[in-house]
């Protein structure tokens, strides 16, 4: 089984990636400051549109007839991400060999997430590129927008944060290669579009279903409990 591990870089140090000690292929797509090939990775430069949900619909449809057995997707830093992502990017390999999507944490979609643009204008950490404009608007909201790609998608659904994921080819391959294309023109256009924040959200029931809502649900319940006694369970 072949592996490889996607990184989307604007400016981070990446450093930690020669600490791997691992033998996945490594591709950073890069959308910032240059960065050049090493004997560790490959760089590929992309403008610098869509966040990480256009890096990652990028590579696979680029890539869509010779990706690789298993792909996780992690972002240019992932100490700073809590219990969202493995310090381990090997974890996510090893949940793969028994399952199709890996994920640190789950986290659950009800019925009060589906708000036209996920009240992220609420969040502390968007305030500013949300006043300024800097983060876009949706015209239809999340719950059309998964529901353009996802006809018959529930009101609860389990999900996962961060960006940071991994999947197995097969179940990327459950979507036709058209499906990622038109994904892809959503966020193609501007530097943070708020339909890449409906995919962090999506990825999970995009290539898992629902198979982990209950997964989900015992997560969501540590995740409370680790924030309310300030602690990382996470490895």
């Amino acid at each position: 089984m072949d592996s490889s591990i996607i990184i989307a870089r604007y400016k981070e140090n990446i450093n930690w990636i020669k600490k791997l000690n691992i033998s996945s292929k490594i591709i950073i797509y890069n959308k910032g400051v240059s960065l050049a090939d090493s004997k560790y990775y490959s760089v590929h430069d992309l403008p610098n549109v869509g966040r990480e949900s256009h890096t990652w619909l990028y590579h696979i449809y680029h890539n869509y007839e010779n990706l690789s057995d298993y792909n996780v997707f992690l972002q240019g830093r992932i100490d700073d991400l809590g219990c969202m992502a493995y310090i381990n990017p090997k974890n996510y390999f090893s949940d793969l060999k028994t399952k199709s999507f890996s994920t640190s944490r789950l986290g659950l979609i009800s019925p009060f997430h589906w708000t036209p643009n996920l009240n992220i204008h609420k969040d502390s950490r968007y305030v500013k590129a949300w006043n300024s404009g800097e983060l876009s608007r949706s015209i239809i909201g999340f719950r059309k927008y998964a529901k353009l790609f996802f006809k018959d998608i529930p009101f609860f659904i389990s999900t996962s944060y961060g960006g940071c994921f991994g999947v197995t080819k097969d179940a990327i391959k459950k979507h036709k290669k058209d499906f990622y294309y038109k994904l892809l023109l959503t966020v193609d256009k501007h530097p943070n579009p708020i339909e890449s924040h409906f995919l962090e959200r999506l990825w999970c029931y995009m290539f898992s279903g629902n198979k982990f809502l209950l997964n989900a649900i015992s997560d969501v319940i540590k995740t409370k409990l680790e924030r309310k006694m300030h602690i990382n369970f996470q490895k």
